[in-house]
């Protein structure tokens, strides 16, 4: 596997981790079952409709590169705010590292437009 392969294998982690971390964010912030269970669902929601409508390579609205960077900064950001609020620093410190140096290499390695490109091949040969 190569490095830019590995990147988008971590990339993919990373992404499941953000709505993992954002599910048991929104579960410890809830001050009732309800709660819990509102948030618990409600942040993963949010980021996964943003991030499937905008960033994502079969999105219906791929944004130019500005506005992506932007929706994953705020979701990467929320995840690795979410944790170090829980008091998972190290995790945190980890996360956000390694979120950062992927997304960077996703943006010089133009991975994401090389993904959106690839799945507009697919999407052709399907229909």
């Amino acid at each position: 596997m190569t490095l830019r392969g590995l990147n988008l294998a971590v990339r993919f982690l990373l992404e499941l981790g953000a709505l993992a971390a954002l599910a048991w964010w929104g579960v410890d912030l809830g001050s009732s079952w309800v709660g819990s269970l509102v948030m618990g669902i409600g942040f993963p929601a949010l980021a996964a409709v943003t991030w499937g409508n905008f960033v994502a390579p079969r999105a219906p609205q791929f944004l130019p590169r500005p506005g992506r960077l932007a929706i994953e900064i705020a979701v990467f950001g929320s995840a690795t705010a979410g944790l170090a609020a829980m008091g998972h620093w190290p995790a945190a410190l980890v996360f956000g590292l390694v979120a950062a140096g992927s997304t960077a290499l996703t943006h010089i390695w133009k991975q994401d437009d090389e993904m959106r490109a690839n799945a507009g091949v697919r999407m052709r040969a399907q229909a």
